[in-house]
């Protein structure tokens, strides 16, 4: 399945919802969440396992140990959201704009998250073990025990000589000139 961008208005959600409001609509089956306005919700511990977030405004919001496994966040807005130890395993996040987040302790196993906005991202302890972070802008990101075991760094920008690489987990990972790091 394929997320046609283009139809993306960025910053334009088309509804605000409460925390009770999705909690609600997601146990009685709702999926489809795309382009919601839940900037500042505050979503702990909630699970929305393969929900649709789509170009969602989540800007602030706190997801801290929300369980996101397979959910799409691909065009969401997520600038200063906590997302402590969240789950993201097979999470799609391509072209979000995750500036200032907290994803320190995240399982983010497999995330896609091609063209993401990652200017001041705190990822200290995330797992992003065969991530795909192509094209991604890791400068300025908080990388302080984090696992990028089979990661997919071609053309990421990354400051290779600022990093403690006995804290990184490189092994099968294609860096940025792609080259795979054994």
């Amino acid at each position: 399945m394929s997320t046609n961008f283009s139809s993306f208005k960025w910053g334009a959600c088309q509804d605000d919802m409460d925390a009770a409001e999705v909690v609600s609509r997601y146990a009685r089956g709702e999926r489809d969440f795309h382009e919601v306005n839940l900037n500042g919700i505050s979503l702990w511990k909630v699970n929305l396992r393969e929900a649709d977030l789509s170009g969602a405004d989540l800007i602030g919001a706190d997801l801290s140990e929300a369980n996101l496994s397979g959910a799409n966040l691909s065009g969401a807005n997520l600038t200063g959201a906590n997302l402590y130890r969240a789950n993201l395993i097979d999470a799609k996040l391509i072209m979000a704009i995750l500036r200032g987040t907290n994803l320190e302790q995240a399982e983010l196993i497999k995330a896609n998250l091609s063209g993401a906005q990652l200017r001041w991202i705190n990822l200290s302890g995330a797992n992003l073990s065969g991530a795909n972070l192509s094209g991604v802008n890791l400068v300025d990101a908080k990388l302080n025990e984090v696992i990028l075991r089979g990661a997919n760094l071609k053309r990421a920008k990354i400051k290779i000589d600022q990093l403690d690489l006995a804290d990184l987990n490189l092994s099968w990972t294609i860096m940025p000139d792609g080259t795979i790091h054994n």
